[in-house]
Formats: C-alpha cells, structure tokens, sequence
C-alpha cells in the first residue's frame, strides 16, 4: 500500500470516532487526499459519510469513517523502515 494511502488509514484507525475529513479548497476544488481516500472507499477500506459544513464560513469537508476491514488491516501493518540518504 503507498505510504500516502497508509497515512490517511492510518489517521482514520487513530481518530476518536475513526473518521477522516479534508477540507475543500475555497476555489471548490478538492486536495489530492481526496482521491485517495476515494480509493481506500472503493478497496472496502473507507466508508463514505458525506460532505458538511465546518465551523468556518465557507468551509465544506468531505468526511469517511474506517470499516473493519480497514482497522483489520492497519493492525496487520510492520512499522515502515525509511531510509535516509
């Protein structure tokens, strides 16, 4: 699994309700994370919520909470060895 796709799962797994939310940009386009996470939805990984608004005016995020699937595989994760050059 890309490290990008680790992180963001990871994230969800950590998260009090295991959900994982990105904030849309104010040109009403979404960050890169977000097909990613689309990605982790379509593989059983992610379950979509849906979109709300935040706390901000003009702040619209895009919310997924972790399935079991996707817990069952963050806890099956060896811790990644970066190497530095």
């Amino acid at each position: 699994m890309p490290l990008h796709s680790r992180r963001l799962l990871s994230k969800a797994a950590l998260a009090i309700e295991g959900r994982i939310s990105i904030k849309q940009n104010t040109s009403r386009d979404w960050p890169r994370d977000h097909a990613r996470l689309r990605v982790l939805e379509r593989k059983g990984n992610l379950r979509w919520v849906g979109t709300q608004a935040g706390p901000h005016l003009g702040g619209t995020f895009a919310v997924w909470q972790i399935t079991d699937e996707g817990r069952d595989r963050v806890a099956t994760w060896e811790p990644v060895a970066i190497e530095i050059r």
